[in-house]
């Protein structure tokens, strides 16, 4: 249960910093920012969208988090993700907190 809380909590802040990362973008969404959105296909993220929404995740953990970890696989970036795949990272990566 208290998995899942902080879960809950990770979800909640990663779509907070997007929703302030994209309030001027005028984004015409047909939902509300959710787990299952994507950075590039629903929210029109560039790859410097991507490093500016990296940086404020760390800058809200306090702590450098290995995003490359996340962006690449197999040597070469990946093409999306989504809010529930950052949300997966983050908990991994602040499990020991």
């Amino acid at each position: 249960m208290e998995d899942l809380v902080k879960q809950e909590k990770i979800i909640l802040t990663v779509i907070m910093i997007i929703e302030d990362l994209v309030q001027d973008w005028e984004l015409n969404l047909d939902e509300a920012i959710g787990q299952e959105t994507f950075l590039v296909n629903d929210l029109n993220f560039s790859s410097v969208d991507i490093i500016q929404l990296c940086v404020a995740l760390e800058q809200n953990y306090e702590r450098k988090l290995g995003f490359h970890e996340l962006l690449m696989e197999d040597g070469k970036y990946v093409g999306d993700l989504s809010i529930q795949q950052i949300s997966v990272f983050l908990e991994s990566k602040l499990k020991n907190q």
